[in-house]
């Protein structure tokens, strides 16, 4: 039910990436497209107030809500089991998408008969696959703070010659791509691979980022950066 859902959702002019996450847990059920960082999180949290909100006030039925920040536009959908997120072209109007997916739900409303969820790959992740994951958004949020929104060339760059230095480490890049200078988790990792060996090879790419940081910035604006950062990550100190 919901990888034919989000396929509709993703074909849908102006959405860029589409993310589905278990309303119980906030796990990734299933996801289309070039997928944010943020997109998990803000889907499981805004997907999570809605219930809160309808059991506060009393009010059943909620379908969606929006939000922007800046240039970035998202959509969070509400369906059973589960809480939709889209994220939209900066250029693209909210009520033109959401008539599209209100559009599609239409056929949907009129089935009674519970449907089986078919676990998608995304779904079967294991679990160093899940903690490459939280690596990866941890570079993305490095690159983005010491880049300061200028060229991440020289960022990316630093990422891509630590991953390929070592054997283990390209196996471990071959799990994800760059778009538009961002790392996108891509696909699981091959067999073999363990927690271990993902810290050890991600330490060592972070570190490095966190060099060229100190030779930029300087050492104690770099470590203000990084502290961002540990606080955009939710890591107490």
């Amino acid at each position: 039910m919901f990888e034919q859902f989000i396929r509709k959702i993703i074909a849908i002019n102006g959405v860029t990436g589409c993310i589905i996450v278990n309303s119980q847990d906030g796990s990734v059920i299933v996801q289309e497209g070039v997928i944010n960082p943020m997109l998990e999180d803000i889907t499981a949290f805004f997907g999570s107030g809605f219930d809160v909100v309808a059991s506060s006030l009393g009010v059943k039925g909620l379908k969606f809500s929006y939000l922007e920040k800046e240039t970035q536009k998202f959509i969070i959908l509400v369906k059973e089991g589960g809480y939709v997120g889209c994220e939209l072209a900066p250029t693209e109007k909210f009520d033109t998408v959401i008539k599209y997916i209100l559009e599609i739900e239409k056929p949907e409303e009129g089935k009674k008969e519970e449907e089986k969820v078919t676990v998608s790959l995304v779904d079967e992740l294991s679990q160093e696959s899940r903690f490459l994951k939280s690596k990866v958004r941890q570079i993305n949020l490095l690159i983005d703070e010491f880049s300061e929104g200028e060229d991440k060339t020289q960022w990316i760059e630093i990422v891509k010659t630590k991953f390929s230095e070592t054997e283990i480490g390209k196996k471990i890049i071959d799990s994800f791509r760059y778009d538009n200078d961002m790392l996108i988790f891509n696909k699981p990792l091959v067999p073999g691979v363990k927690e271990e060996d993902i810290s050890s090879v991600s330490k060592i790419v972070t570190d490095s980022l966190c060099r060229k940081a100190v030779e930029k910035f300087g050492a104690i604006e770099a470590k203000k950066k990084v502290h961002i950062v540990i606080g955009k990550l939710g890591i107490t100190k």
